[in-house]
């Protein structure tokens, strides 16, 4: 079968040689376990996920109508092998190009004509009502905690790092991981939406900030590494192992690319493709992506 791209952290830590299962199916992708890596497979014509590969869309939406969760999986040398009730469908991830999905990092001050358009376009989507999140709860002040965190990732950069001392900046965190700990596995599905605002929070934060080697911003993703065990889905904690390491899928690179090029007139498609995710998944990574850049406070 035809695979017509893989990530590069799929790539990269594909197993040489191992065993596992389909461990999800949906309408047009599925997800395989391999020695406790989670690769997704999805179709050529969808964003292609940072945890995985795309396959031809003629071909995958055949693939999808054979494969069942538990069907015996092997992989060897880059040769993906699904045994399914019917045949033996081969996928060799090993012929395919391999595309960068790390995260770009902004250089230099964030330019305010496209700061105010951010928030404009942003602020035009009814983002709360197409949330998967219950509101306004507790998901507000989480919400509202996150984006202080950014814009106190944002000062502390601005004048150099902070002295241990600081007690606002330790106010800051400390609020941070209470919206880390809420957040984390709240909501339905194989992404909860709580993840999901993290995941796009995370996301724009590396992109804002990581570039200035910030301290304060790593303690975004300490935080999550060190809250999120056994609190998700398998399916979450895969993408925010990934989000740790600075990877995103194709859909949020591709925004954060209008944003670094400036390109106002770009910045509402790429805000829609984003929000085409799934039931919710979409709204909710765009809550949280609003949320770093301060569109939420």
């Amino acid at each position: 079968m035809g695979i017509t791209s893989v990530s590069d952290y799929a790539w990269g830590h594909l197993p040489q040689h191992a065993t596992g299962a389909v461990h999800s199916v949906f309408s047009s992708s599925f997800n395989v376990e391999l020695d406790g890596l989670l690769l997704h497979l999805g179709s050529s014509d969808a964003p292609l996920s940072c945890l995985g590969a795309q396959v031809d869309a003629g071909e995958m939406s055949l693939l999808v109508d054979t494969v069942a969760q538990g069907d015996r999986v092997v992989v060897c040398d880059g040769v993906l092998r699904i045994y399914d009730r019917a045949r033996v469908s081969e996928l060799d991830l090993g012929s395919a190009p391999v595309r960068c999905m790390h995260v770009p990092e902004l250089a230099g001050a964030f330019p305010s004509d496209i700061d105010v358009a951010l928030l404009r376009e942003i602020g035009s989507l009814d983002l709360i009502d197409r949330a998967g999140l219950p509101w306004p709860d507790r998901s507000r002040s989480a919400v509202s905690e996150l984006a202080r965190f950014s814009a106190m990732c944002r000062r502390m950069l601005d004048k150099g790092e902070r002295s241990c001392g600081d007690a606002q900046v330790e106010a800051a965190e400390r609020a941070m991981r209470a919206a880390v700990e809420y957040l984390v596995g709240r909501g339905l599905g194989l992404t909860p939406s709580g993840d999901d605002v993290l995941m796009g929070f995370g996301t724009a934060l590396r992109f804002l900030y990581c570039g200035g080697v910030s301290s304060m911003a790593q303690a975004f993703f300490e935080t999550v590494s060190s809250v999120v065990s056994g609190k998700t889905t398998a399916v979450s904690e895969a993408y925010y192992r990934a989000m740790g390491e600075g990877y995103a899928n194709e859909d949020c690179l591709d925004l954060l690319a209008v944003v670094r090029a400036m390109d106002e007139q770009a910045l509402p498609d790429a805000l829609a493709r984003v929000l085409e995710l799934g039931h919710t998944s979409g709204a909710d990574s765009l809550l949280g992506f609003g949320a770093a850049f301060c569109c939420l406070l």
